[in-house]
């Protein structure tokens, strides 16, 4: 087999209709590159497939953890490597959907593993941050790092606190720790990015975030809150959950509600767009032109097998 297909790109560009279509021709199997469709009891909200359409393709990663438990993109890196080669064992065609860029990126380029994170750290770097800005840490992890400063932002805070704290722990700048402690990965990839233009993006996010609320999100947070799970937990920090506890708390209204869901996920496919702009060797599907799609999809039967 060549290069294992990656689907990725914006939110509601139709990345699940598309492999399940493919699976007409070919037989594959998806693995989740989704940060929050792992979890149980969150399916509408998190854009999860339909049971009919777990039925017609089997999917891997989904509704492997409760809403409690802990997921991260070193997790994922492990997991998928593991399935890809099951199913390539198998015989059968893994097919990798997900818009979450940090997972992608992650899966294509390797993990770093490197030292353990230190919270009594991150917390004074956090402290120093919030009272005087990220300037002042930013400048030291020039000092100390020049190459890794240029290549990420002075405002990335998370970043910049990650290489510090390697830095203290270590006594390696984060270029070297990568050097040391790069885990590559076992598979090559084409990695396929779903996008259009952005009017057509935002109207299809709107019609989606309304439909959520039609097939009854509300009511899924509900059901979360009184199964003993709270807003503080790493699965509440998918779109729209958090915002949605607070209306069924009385401290928004059903209209302030769908307006602030619709608009941060306006601004959470912007950050994804961004994201993939830093990759390398991506290919740009504009999901409106039914010819680039066939040509996808005969390309995958072709040279995936």
């Amino acid at each position: 087999m060549k290069n294992i297909p990656i689907i990725t790109g914006v939110t509601a560009t139709g990345k699940t209709a598309f492999v399940n279509k493919l699976s007409e021709r070919v037989p594959v199997e998806v693995i989740n590159a989704d940060a929050f469709q792992v979890y149980k009891y969150m399916d509408i909200g998190t854009a999860k497939p339909s049971k009919k359409e777990l039925s017609e393709v089997k999917h891997h990663l989904i509704d492997i953890l409760y809403p409690d438990e802990h997921y991260s993109a070193g997790i994922f890196f492990q997991k998928a490597q593991q399935l890809i080669a099951d199913i390539l064992n198998r015989e059968k065609i893994p097919v990798i959907i997900g818009g979450t860029g940090l997972y992608v990126e992650t899966l294509t380029n390797g993990i770093f593993n490197g030292p353990a994170k230190d919270i009594k750290l991150r917390e004074k770097y956090r402290k120093e941050i919030k009272k005087n800005g990220a300037n002042n840490l930013y400048k030291r992890l020039e000092e100390i790092d020049p190459e890794y400063a240029l290549r990420i932002s002075a405002n990335d805070k998370n970043r910049i606190i990650r290489a510090l704290e390697v830095y203290d722990i270590s006594g390696l700048n984060f270029t070297r720790s990568h050097e040391l402690f790069h885990q590559p990965p076992k598979f090559k990839y084409d990695v396929f990015v779903f996008t259009t233009e952005r009017s057509v993006l935002y109207e299809r996010i709107n019609a989606r975030v309304e439909k959520m609320f039609e097939r009854g999100w509300t009511g899924e947070v509900k059901k979360l809150l009184e199964k003993g799970y709270t807003t503080d937990m790493q699965s509440f920090s998918a779109i729209g959950y958090r915002e949605a506890a607070r209306y069924l708390d009385g401290e928004m209204s059903f209209e302030d509600l769908l307006k602030t869901i619709k608009k941060r996920t306006r601004n959470f496919a912007k950050r994804q767009l961004t994201w993939f702009r830093h990759m390398r060797d991506l290919k740009y599907i504009d999901i409106m032109d039914k010819l680039v799609l066939k040509e996808l999809e005969d390309y995958i039967a072709k040279n995936c097998q």
